[in-house]
């Protein structure tokens, strides 16, 4: 395993392609939304960042705290702050 390092633009990719993150942005929009933004990535292939903004459920800029990788790895709901503000 000497010399292998991570591609983290691609690691990024995989995790913002993915319709598991969902689960980050469930807390924030409730499960109904969160099962159509989920359902509506799958079907278009368009990611649940791109989904959210469009569909006018997040701004981007609550996205950014929310699909934080430290937000996302840490104990807790990602992005908890913004629950407490509204």
């Amino acid at each position: 395993l000497k010399g292998i390092e991570a591609n983290e633009d691609r690691l990024k990719e995989y995790v913002e392609k993915s319709v598991g993150i969902i689960t980050a942005v469930n807390p924030h929009i409730g499960y109904e939304a969160a099962a159509r933004v989920a359902k509506e990535a799958i079907a278009t292939g368009q990611s649940v960042r791109e989904l959210c903004v469009k569909n006018g459920v997040l701004s981007q800029e609550d996205l950014e705290l929310i699909l934080d990788p430290f937000e996302m790895t840490h104990p807790g709901i990602a992005g908890a702050i913004l629950l407490k503000k509204n």
